[in-house]
């Protein structure tokens, strides 16, 4: 048998240079100001799974810490430089292969860059839909790390939703997560999921993957201000239409675009700071002054761009099987009327340039400012308040402007881009009030960077006693703390005070009739949670068979499709009597997912789980796809009465024009297309 070939390493300045930074904007403030970035000691390139063990024993044996590095496009400082380090970069373990076109599941390396991985399923028929903005410069295992999400996660769910299975390397042996979990142990996916690389270095992955759509619908709407497009958002996505993109921009971003005058949109690719530039120019006092007023006078000019209007545009598009698409788009326009049809050139525009964010923003920094964006989410209840309170706390140093993005049933996440002078003490008290501003309203602090060193005090204070539970975790498969410690939840940071018991006696404690959330004792049977709901009109969306608190801890990975979430948020209470809640907005990016492991390791005293309103009219029968029908995994179920999974009655037309009758409503203008 030949020898192995050894792990490569180097510890050239060059090589060395090359990975003292990932593309968090703070540094980049530090070199414009003459601070070099911190670098590593040593850098290593495994190309298998046994490499990546002699790289953690290396760095065991030379007492270092370990960084795993992908493709270094995280703008929160997770993959940053750090002294006496062993950056572990795996893009050399970058194989794609076991696509199983009836599973509709692929293996994939975590080196594997995004795009490349689409490429290879696309020849293939096949696409995992997960299309973040930095394709071109992420990889699998940066989506795992940070618990991505892409553009057309409204229907094909975050990467979290997509992972199936996941192998790691971890200072005390190797991890098989999901799927792949030995029998009799606990399923680790969640928490190595979000990890940023301080639990293990991700080696092997299984991914959910679709078809290829055969056709896709575009489409744009103006509406006449934010509620009412936020009304509209919600409305689709209770009704259970499954859009694969729904953006909605702010009064300030729609002007910059001409989505709502019918003008040539600028996009993504033109860059953060030059649709600043473009809204300073359109004030004829302030175009002397397009390089410094908008980081000098943020508040200034955030009043005068305020006074622009209220309209706002919004882009909805639906894909997969025509017949299906046809039935959604009908099902969907009566949930519009309030906004004013603009044809499919606002939506055709942006997906040609969905992936073309600005790679020019270094003479921004030079010029003496920065650029920079934060994503936040809540629920629908709880969006608003969002919304104005961090885009006030950003606009007191910046000139800040936001789109809406990433909607599911229970709620939104919330874009914001914004510039400022570029100053350390000016950045770090934007980002100070910011991640503050998102606490207070309830909020998560992030939906898809990431937590790094940016947000990773606000990460632990939004998870409380819960990180008690990480850090259990952590010492058992990195007892040392080698892998990027203080990185995600910092060992120093107390832990915040948890919510008191729910008040009266269930078995339904509060609804969000907004955001189709219930509050329910975890251990009620499911018979008394279903009375206790239709009492008010509403019923579980998803039904278990047993209490809640034992059937999501048994709850199998990939049991439901990627956009049924079958629980929200988990309250507990620890033996010693603290208490903590996590899960306070759809897809939470801030650090792994620790609902399960909670459950397993304390008292629960509630979870929030999504309902639906029950139609009065909707009959008691299962309408099924006659013959010929796409795919069932095309078509949302929904719970009846006589205990069967079936088609909910309003999307009845969905089964019907599958199997080759017209659909009701207005012919759709739809076109043949695929994600490239």
């Amino acid at each position: 048998m030949p020898t192995p070939p050894p792990l490569q390493t180097s510890v050239a300045a060059l090589d060395l240079a090359a990975y003292g930074r990932d593309l968090w904007p703070r540094d980049t403030l530090r070199m414009v100001e003459g601070l070099a970035p911190t670098l590593p000691a040593e850098v290593a390139w495994p190309e298998d799974a046994n490499q990546v063990r002699a790289a953690l024993e290396r760095a065991r044996e030379q007492d270092r810490v370990v960084v795993p590095y992908g493709a270094g496009s995280g703008v929160c400082g997770a993959a940053a430089g750090r002294s006496r380090a062993l950056v572990v970069d795996l893009k050399r373990m970058n194989r794609v292969w076991d696509l199983d076109p009836v599973a509709r599941t692929v293996r994939a390396q975590p080196g594997v860059l995004g795009q490349h991985l689409e490429d290879w399923l696309g020849r293939r028929g096949f696409m995992t839909a997960h299309s973040p903005s930095s394709i071109w410069c992420s990889t699998v295992g940066g989506y795992v790390a940070s618990r991505s999400a892409g553009q057309f996660s409204s229907r094909y769910g975050v990467f979290d939703d997509m992972l199936l299975a996941a192998r790691a390397e971890a200072p005390a042996g190797r991890l098989a997560g999901g799927t792949w979990t030995p029998e009799g142990q606990e399923d680790l996916l969640p928490l190595l999921c979000g990890s940023e690389g301080a639990l293990g270095i991700v080696t092997e992955t299984l991914l959910r993957v679709a078809p290829l759509p055969a056709t896709r619908w575009l489409c744009g709407y103006a509406f006449p201000n934010l509620q009412s497009a936020w009304t509209a958002m919600r409305r689709v996505m209770q009704a259970g239409l499954w859009p694969s993109v729904m953006r909605l921009y702010d009064p300030l971003d729609t002007r910059l675009n001409k989505a709502t005058r019918g003008g040539r949109e600028s996009h993504a690719g033109d860059g953060v700071f030059h649709r600043i530039r473009q809204a300073v120019a359109r004030v004829p006092a302030l175009q002397g002054h397009l390089a410094d007023l908008p980081l000098a006078l943020p508040g200034l000019l955030n009043r005068i761009t305020g006074g622009l209007g209220d309209e706002v545009a919004l882009i909805l598009g639906f894909e997969g099987d025509p017949a299906v698409v046809d039935a959604q788009v009908a099902l969907a326009a009566p949930l519009l009327q309030a906004g004013r049809d603009l044809g499919p050139g606002p939506g055709e525009r942006w997906f040609a340039h969905r992936h073309a964010v600005s790679y020019k923003l270094a003479p921004v920094f030079i010029a003496g400012g920065f650029v920079d964006t934060m994503e936040v989410a809540a629920t629908w209840s709880r969006l608003e308040a969002l919304h104005d309170g961090v885009r006030a706390a950003i606009g007191r140093h910046g000139l800040v402007m936001a789109h809406f993005s990433h909607a599911y049933p229970e709620g939104c996440s919330i874009y914001l881009s914004f510039a400022g002078k570029g100053r350390l003490d000016v950045y770090d008290a934007l980002w100070a009030d910011a991640l503050q501003a998102a606490r207070e309203a309830g909020g998560t602090i992030t939906h898809h960077h990431g937590v790094g060193q940016l947000k990773a005090r606000a990460a632990a204070r939004e998870a409380g006693a819960a990180v008690r539970v990480w850090r259990e975790i952590k010492r058992t498969w990195d007892p040392e703390g080698r892998m990027n410690p203080g990185r995600l939840f910092p060992e120093d940071e107390p832990e915040a005070p948890g919510p008191p018991p729910p008040a009266g006696e269930g078995p339904v404690y509060a609804v969000d009739e907004d955001s189709l959330l219930a509050e329910v004792d975890p251990l009620a049977e499911p018979r008394l949670l279903e009375e206790a709901l239709a009492a008010r009109g509403l019923a579980l969306r998803i039904r278990p068979d047993r209490p809640l608190a034992r059937w999501l801890t048994a709850l199998e990975r990939g049991a439901h499709d990627a956009w049924e979430a079958p629980v929200f948020a988990v309250q507990v209470r620890f033996a010693d009597g603290a208490s903590a809640r996590v899960g306070p907005a759809p897809r939470s990016a801030a650090g792994p997912d620790l609902r399960a492991a909670l459950l397993r390791r304390a008292t629960p005293e509630l979870v929030q789980v999504p309902v639906r309103r029950q139609d009065p009219d909707a009959p008691d029968r299962v309408i099924r796809p006659p013959a010929g029908a796409p795919d069932r995994r095309d078509l949302r179920p929904t719970w009846h009465k006589d205990d069967r999974w079936g088609f909910a009655a309003e999307l009845a037309p969905l089964a019907e024009v599958a199997g080759g009758e017209p659909a009701r409503g207005t012919a759709p203008r739809r076109h043949p297309g695929h994600l490239p």
